[in-house]
């Protein structure tokens, strides 16, 4: 039996859950009445609807695109992995950033086939003609990456991706745009362009609907006609269609709500990279352009386990030095800049006081 490192779902046992990604309110509650009236339309002893056209032309509308250049996935997850499945198979090459979203190591190991990562520079950035450069000589036959990146947050622009659909003319090229309402720059207009360009969304992020598991795979006609013969059948459940359609009726309600989350986010990276100035440790945090921060301390631990026990989880990336910090409430910004600073900063006359170590 081959070898997979499986994935590991995140730690839910403090009241402050920085460590997912989520979206911290649940914005829907206003409208609860109207998305829970739906379930008593919803026939329960039949499958859903398998390609479901209502879901397709609600996002359309919003993404800008016809529903014909849309396939709905249980989470832009399976997308990710129907594009894998159909492409790389044993001794096959996918290229993508370091860091980059784990679940494409995974799926890509689930069909036997490597890996080939290109770092991310430690100043943030993405040299692009190197990029290019280790795909040509690797030979990959599918080049993936997360934009903004997860879990960096560091940004491609749409300058740097065309470079790489036009050096790679003859392979797929997939962008994961989960985090896009954060950034706001999208590939989308370029999919009837480069018949090989494709975008993956979820309403998962700034939609703040993971638990309905609702994703979107978006490509040209030809594509999707293409890549919907690897989907699972009845793959999205019926509640999950009927919810996330009244959902995209909220646009206006994301947008804000979004606004609020990108002023939080750079609020707290100036606080961060004050912190970062004072602190006691060596530790360092980096801008990003999606809801969350990355960082790296060589006190990890000792950073990790100071904030679990004020009652906050930040995600733990354990094979090496980086951690990441989703952007919740104000509220819950305000208590992280709090634990961090009797975690990290200099205590007066009596030296480094570093809780937990």
């Amino acid at each position: 039996m081959k070898k997979i490192n499986s994935y590991k779902s995140m730690d839910r046992s403090k009241p402050i859950r920085l460590n997912s990604n989520e979206i911290s309110t649940n914005m829907y509650r206003d409208s609860i009445f109207s998305m829970t009236s739906i379930l008593s339309t919803i026939q329960f002893n039949r499958y859903p609807e398998d390609n479901p056209l209502a879901l397709r032309k609600a996002y359309g509308k919003y993404a800008g695109v016809s529903e014909k250049n849309i396939i709905v996935g249980n989470g832009s997850d399976e997308m990710i992995n129907l594009i894998i499945t159909s492409t790389i198979s044993k001794g096959k090459k996918l290229l993508t950033l370091d860091p980059d979203f784990s679940m494409f190591e995974f799926y890509t190991s689930l069909q036997d086939g490597k890996l080939i990562k290109v770092d991310i520079n430690k100043n943030g950035k993405v040299d692009i003609g190197k990029f290019i450069r280790k795909g040509k000589a690797e030979e990959v036959s599918l080049i993936i990456v997360s934009n903004p990146n997860n879990p960096s947050g560091v940004a491609l622009s749409n300058e740097d991706i065309i470079r790489v659909c036009e050096a790679f003319d003859d392979i797929p090229i997939v962008i994961d745009e989960a985090y896009y309402e954060f950034y706001g720059e999208t590939m989308i207009g370029y999919i009837n362009k480069y018949k090989n360009l494709i975008i993956t969304r979820t309403l998962s992020k700034a939609w703040g609907l993971s638990s309905l598991r609702v994703g979107f795979l978006i490509a040209c006609e030809e594509k999707v006609n293409e890549l919907i013969k690897y989907k699972a059948p009845y793959n999205v459940n019926s509640i999950s269609q009927a919810l996330a359609v009244i959902a995209l009726g909220y646009v206006e309600l994301v947008r804000q709500n979004t606004a609020t989350v990108i002023e939080e986010r750079e609020n707290l990276i100036e606080e961060l990279k004050r912190i970062e100035k004072e602190s006691c440790m060596d530790i360092v945090f980096y801008p990003s352009k999606a809801n969350f921060i990355f960082g790296r301390t060589s006190y990890k631990e000792a950073l990790i386990n100071g904030l679990k026990n004020k009652n906050i989880l930040i995600r733990d990336f354990e094979d090496d030095d980086s951690f990441r910090i989703t952007i919740g409430t104000y509220q819950e910004n305000k208590k992280l800049v709090e634990a961090l600073e009797s975690i990290l900063i200099y205590q007066g006359d009596y030296g480094y006081e570093v809780e937990s170590i």
